[in-house]
């Protein structure tokens, strides 16, 4: 479901270019809005979008947002949730016109270029064994480190690592290897890399589902007055065999109130629910107590202060075996947003907000 986002290209192209990349995307996501919208309808076998419900979408979208052409995302919504609801934010205005005024562009990709996590947010990040820069190895204090010592340490570290790739989208670009079956070559030199310990999660999070490292989505908003709020936090997990937790991929997640108190039901990324408890384990989900659950949100808030150059952050946070919240991922391009916002918003319900 993810949607590129333009981005840096939109604020650096003049008119008419970077008007006629817009309209291209909106027209992009609107359509991929009917089409989900019809998956739903197909899914549930009815509807809820009469012409009263219709016009009454429109008139919202054109008094709001200034523009009746936003209606499609709120349609989708709307045959999700099973009503329609002031408030909501449809995520083709949140994507090309919120998101960039509160996410310049040329600060929201530093969370995309992974080998600086720990130096920006220091334990609360997973420690690397090491990066990879510009061709060369460097240690988690970015001292330079030969590539023969690198080998020596890899072969007696006798673990398994996980690889990133800079810039990887959806848990792709990651790999998973025994520390002994790591050479350098393996690397590409034109892409930069950390390599870190695998983590082993906690008790809760494995017997949920031990294949992927399920982790807790935050998303953080840095408000006008200075402070941080948390927006929404759901937790992820993968099924059938998948070694990521991604949506987008084929995971679930269970949406969380501010308390801690999670859904019990879990959802797909079109917000159908698919039981009380995971198809392979068989877990009750109402029986999950994430341990530290408010230290997690903390944590999130804290680092969310150390990079105010963005006002609106998701963090994917994993507690480990010994449980320790621990970063694995922070995203400022594109946060996600809209299953969440069509099943349990709406987030954005102020007007001096977006």
């Amino acid at each position: 479901m993810a949607i590129f986002n333009p981005g840096n290209i939109l604020m650096r192209l003049g008119n008419p270019f970077k008007n006629l990349i817009i309209k291209f995307y909106e027209v992009s996501m609107r359509s991929t809005a009917h089409k989900l919208r019809k998956e739903v309808v197909k899914r549930k076998g009815r509807t809820i979008l009469n012409r009263q419900v219709k016009k009454t979408i429109k008139d919202y979208a054109r008094q709001r947002f200034g523009n009746a052409a936003y209606w499609p995302y709120l349609a989708l919504y709307t045959e999700i949730r099973g009503e329609f609801i002031k408030g909501w934010l449809p995520y083709d205005y949140y994507h090309n016109v919120f998101l960039p005024k509160i996410n310049p562009p040329d600060y929201c990709h530093l969370g995309e270029q992974k080998t600086f996590d720990y130096k920006l947010f220091g334990d609360f990040a997973v420690k690397p064994l090491f990066v990879f820069i510009s061709g060369l190895f460097y240690n988690s204090n970015f001292e330079f480190v030969e590539k023969d010592k690198v080998k020596i340490f890899m072969s007696d570290y006798n673990d398994i690592i996980v690889i990133k790739e800079e810039y990887g989208v959806g848990g792709k670009q990651i790999s998973i290897m025994h520390s002994s079956d790591f050479t350098p070559e393996k690397l590409k030199k034109n892409i930069n890399y950390t390599i870190q310990p695998y983590i082993r999660q906690s008790k809760v999070l494995n017997d949920l589902y031990p294949d992927s490292v399920n982790t807790i989505r935050v998303n953080t908003y840095l408000k006008t007055d200075g402070s941080v709020n948390i927006k929404f936090v759901y937790l992820r997990c993968g099924v059938d065999g998948l070694k990521v937790d991604n949506l987008s991929s084929g995971g679930l997640y269970l949406f969380f109130d501010s308390s801690g108190k999670q859904s019990n039901l879990a959802y797909d990324d079109l917000g159908f629910d698919i039981g009380d408890r995971h198809k392979n384990t068989g877990y009750l989900f109402s029986d999950i107590k994430i341990p530290m659950f408010h230290e997690i949100l903390e944590k999130c808030k804290n680092a969310h202060r150390k990079y105010p150059y963005v006002r609106l952050i998701g963090w994917d946070v994993c507690i480990d075996s010994s449980g320790e919240p621990k970063l694995l991922e922070w995203n400022a391009v594109n946060p996600g947003f809209w299953p969440q916002e069509a099943k349990f918003g709406p987030f954005w319900t102020t007007d001096d907000e977006i």
